[in-house]
């Protein structure tokens, strides 16, 4: 059997946070790891993959990996040029992700990355790339199935569903937000069955009240769609860059306490860098 594994590196919406104030659950923005044997799946790029990149450097073997982005804010692409392993010729690195723009995916992925806003392209870079447009079709990165979904938020984002080769699944659906009851149908449908859901839970209900249309759920969101899909373990992510660890402490109990109250069948956490799940 495959070892099969994700570890997060970043699960903080909108801005980077670091400080005293976040270092139990992370201040570092989207990214996260995933391995199925010999395959690498990384999960968008924002500045968790800086540490990544440190990581898999430190393994002194040539790099071969598929970067797969959600969408193009920047919170999910301004680590990119700050990954190690695109500085090294050896190394092979796919950049894949949703054509949601005008322009193609490459030019929606490298536009951020020039003059004046950053002092080299990432064409500057030694190793080896590739780009590859993703579309609602499933497709194969080595062993593992991907199961494209695109969700609700403003611009689009695609959600991913990893079904590994030992029968077992992670969904990953962050940036997304309640939209229609036949959309939460489809959503639920997508993700039936899975091992584990990684779901945007940036606010209370109380918070989202105000913020409706920015694109970010409030945590029964997935809780209930988690439930309502027989998924049984929730990883809440893209947390508020406002929420200190003791307030994401507050937002967890409070999430736990929903799923006591409706009797649900789900076990809910808190996304934490440095966390790593066997699958």
């Amino acid at each position: 059997m495959h070892k099969t594994y994700i570890k997060i590196w970043g699960a903080r919406g909108a801005l980077a946070t670091p400080g005293r104030g976040t270092v139990g659950v992370g201040g570092n923005t989207s990214c996260l790891e995933v391995r199925c044997g010999r395959d690498l799946v990384i999960l968008d790029a924002g500045t968790g993959i800086e540490p990544l990149g440190q990581h898999l450097e430190r393994q002194g073997q040539p790099i071969r990996a598929t970067i797969l982005f959600s969408h193009f804010h920047l919170d999910h692409t301004v680590g990119l040029p700050f990954f190690r392993p695109l500085r090294n010729k050896k190394n092979h690195i796919v950049l894949a992700g949703p054509k949601l723009t005008m322009g193609s995916f490459r030019q929606a992925i490298t536009f951020p990355f020039r003059p004046p806003s950053f002092p080299v392209t990432l064409a500057t870079f030694p190793a080896r790339m590739q780009y590859r447009t993703i579309s609602l079709r499933p497709f194969q990165i080595g062993r593992i199935r991907v199961v494209p979904f695109l969700l609700h938020h403003p611009g689009g984002s695609f959600g991913y569903r990893l079904n590994f080769p030992h029968g077992r699944s992670i969904v990953y659906a962050t940036d997304n937000e309640p939209k229609s009851a036949a959309h939460a149908r489809k959503l639920t449908r997508w993700m039936a069955g899975a091992d584990l859901l990684i779901h945007d839970g940036q606010y209370t209900p109380k918070e989202y009240a105000s913020r409706k249309g920015w694109g970010h759920s409030p945590y029964p969101f997935p809780i209930e769609t988690a439930a309502a899909a027989g998924v049984p373990r929730v990883l809440l992510c893209h947390h508020s860059p406002s929420h200190n660890d003791r307030a994401m402490k507050k937002f967890l109990r409070e999430a736990q306490r929903y799923i006591r109250w409706h009797d649900l069948k789900v076990r809910c956490e808190l996304a934490v860098e440095g966390q790593s799940i066997r699958i």
